[in-house]
């Protein structure tokens, strides 16, 4: 799953959310402030350094909601499982993901 941020709309999109070996967040190249801006903005997370950012489970649950079904939360949580294992979870329970750079 990939969150995809829009730094100049200012918003957040989740795509493939039935994906949960990978978990990245993607925005545009060059511009670390306004990322971080978008990500408090819109409650999705927060950046923990230029190359990683910690996402609210709660805000991917929103992201997908009427757009998976029931077995969703299962998967999710399997995921956050195995991320915990990895030392990847914050300790607000927040998500790290890798951000990519567009461009």
């Amino acid at each position: 799953m990939e969150l995809v941020v829009d730094l100049q709309a200012g918003t957040v999109d989740l795509t493939d959310p039935d994906d949960f070996k990978h978990f990245a967040l993607r925005a545009a190249a060059g511009d670390p402030e306004r990322l971080a801006a978008v990500l408090t903005d819109t409650g999705v997370g927060r950046m923990g350094g230029d190359s990683d950012a910690f996402i609210h489970p709660d805000a991917v649950r929103s992201l997908v909601a009427g757009r998976v079904g029931e077995q969703w939360e299962d998967g999710f949580a399997g995921m956050c499982a195995y991320a915990a294992g990895q030392g990847w979870i914050a300790d607000d329970g927040a998500i790290q993901a890798h951000v990519v750079a567009d461009g």
